[in-house]
């Protein structure tokens, strides 16, 4: 007898530890469908234990049969709870359909329904009897489809959820695999009780399987514990992580992959799900500058591009530390996309820096250059020209042929001047028909050069206005400074403006230079009117 009582004993426990699981899992439900999940199968299964414990201490067959119909309303929902539950911890929540969940909670409403017959019908248990043969007096019946088909129905959804977990073992990340293995054992266990019960292999016939059950929700207790399986963070991972729109990266100390969202496979095709254990530099072998950014742990937010011209898309990088016990073990790096807003802000930004008829910068945005370029020239040396150019007779233009006619010419200028520059000349509107072009490390024999170059081009365009070829032509001035000058950007415009004006003062059309004291002018220019 002492037997029957520490069976008696350990369904009652069962019972209670299931319970307070209950509720827990109950109490954590607003973290995702796994703890609502969690909290049904372990009902069932206190239903079952607590059921199970009052048969087995049952003297009369009408009281047996009522606490047997009463484990059923628990029984018959254990394997699809415990399914929904594997699918939905594992990160396949994607995979439960409302059909799958109508399909589960059908067949085990009609096996209630089957198993309730008993005392009537019997459809479920056949030849309802005391069994007085062994140690003491349990409930027996013989075997039918019911039972084979309700075996059948419970085998597949626990070997379901058994295969889910295994397969969560192996493709987690390493974060998660301690939680996937105390979710095998969880499942593996309540299977051995089902086959010794199945096979009879044990003589009293008693049914382990609800404390099979009770150890795997002890197990899955210890896990609440240890891992916090319950948290938010590793169980709502596929409602949350798996639906961001942000591209996230899991990285180990030692930059190693440990998980990624397929918001990050979109930005970067070549990850694949078996790169999981592979170092960045291997996966992101084609982006050197992405693999430095992180690698330097910048906690701060910065920009990478991906793509080029047209065709790119901006991101900006936030990367922080995990921290557990006060230790650093992994880094996030997300992954926000903000083309849209950088093409707006370079829209702006363009619009805030250039003369909006010829495109070129503005006069406040080279003023800003033309200073750092003195301040650089003033700290590290070298050499720094400025060549003023302006249209000769530019009002003539105007009046005779009008504001369109000149505005073309003004931008034909340009265009074709900004061809003829280096990438490190800045060209400007100062103002009217005034334009400015700085050139670095340039002298003023080289910028003489040059402005003797863009004066002879000119003499070759011809804008073509109203059916005839207009001609246009330019004075220009240079400027040129050298370290230890210490000149400020208003001497240095007015070298060049003091130049411009010679130029104009001796019929246009040639290039002059300025330097303190005076003023020196080419002596040969061609005609104005060639």
């Amino acid at each position: 007898m002492i037997e029957h009582f520490i069976f008696t004993i350990s369904l009652l426990l069962t019972t209670l530890i299931t319970l307070l699981l209950t509720f827990i899992s109950w109490r954590r439900k607003s973290t995702g469908n796994h703890a609502l999940y969690f909290a049904i199968c372990s009902l069932t299964v206190a239903i079952y234990a607590f059921g199970y414990a009052m048969e087995i201490q049952s003297e009369t067959l009408e009281t047996a049969m009522f606490w047997v119909r009463f484990q059923h309303w628990g029984i018959e929902f254990i394997a699809p709870a415990w399914l929904l539950f594997s699918l939905s911890v594992s990160g396949n929540e994607k995979r439960i359909s409302k059909k799958i969940i109508i399909f589960l909670l059908v067949v085990s409403i009609i096996l209630l329904l089957i198993s309730q017959t008993l005392g009537t019908l019997n459809l479920g248990h056949i030849n309802p009897r005391m069994d007085t043969s062994g140690a003491f007096t349990i409930f027996t019946y013989d075997r039918g489809l019911y039972n084979y088909i309700s075996l059948g129905f419970y085998s597949i959804c626990l070997t379901a959820s058994t295969i889910v977990f295994l397969l969560m073992l192996f493709r987690s990340a390493p974060s998660f695999k301690k939680q996937a293995v105390i979710y095998l054992i969880g499942s593996v266990i309540p299977w051995i009780a089902l086959i010794i019960y199945s096979l009879s292999l044990i003589s009293s016939n008693l049914d382990f399987t609800p404390i099979a059950l009770g150890i795997s929700e002890i197990i899955f207790a210890f896990g609440f514990i240890k891992f916090g399986i319950l948290d938010i963070i590793p169980l709502a991972r596929d409602t949350i992580f798996e639906n961001m729109n942000n591209g996230v990266l899991i990285l180990d100390m030692d930059g190693r992959i440990l998980d990624f969202n397929p918001a990050l496979q979109n930005i970067f095709p070549e990850i694949q799900k078996n790169d999981v254990g592979v170092t960045l530099d291997i996966v992101f072998s084609e982006h050197p500058m992405l693999i430095n950014l992180i690698e330097i742990g910048q906690s701060e937010r910065i920009e990478y591009q991906i793509g080029k011209n047209g065709d790119s898309s901006f991101y900006r990088i936030n990367q922080s530390f995990i921290l557990n016990n006060g230790k650093f073990n992994g880094k996030i790096v997300s992954f926000y996309e903000y083309t849209s807003e950088k093409k707006l802000l370079n829209k702006l930004e363009k619009l805030a820096t250039t003369d909006s008829l010829t495109g070129i910068f503005n006069r406040q945005h080279f003023d800003e250059l033309v200073q750092k370029e003195i301040s650089r020239l003033n700290r590290y040396g070298g050499k720094l020209s400025l060549i003023m150019f302006d249209l000769d007779h530019f009002k003539a233009i105007n009046d005779t042929y009008g504001h369109i006619a000149g505005d073309k010419a003004l931008t034909t200028v340009c265009n074709t001047f900004q061809h003829m520059l280096r990438e490190t000349d800045i060209m400007s509107r100062f103002g009217g028909e005034e334009f400015l072009i700085l050139t670095p490390n340039t002298g003023i024999s080289e910028a003489k050069i040059l402005a003797e170059r863009l004066r002879q081009r000119l003499t070759d365009i011809k804008i073509q206005i109203d059916d005839q070829d207009l001609h246009v032509r330019a004075s220009f001035g240079i400027a040129s400074i050298t370290p230890g000058e210490k000149i400020t950007l208003e001497k240095f415009y007015k070298m060049a403006d003091q130049a411009t004006y010679k130029a104009k003062a001796l019929g246009g059309n040639r290039v002059c230079i300025g330097t303190a004291p005076k003023t020196e002018c080419e002596t040969t220019a061609e005609n104005l009117n060639s």
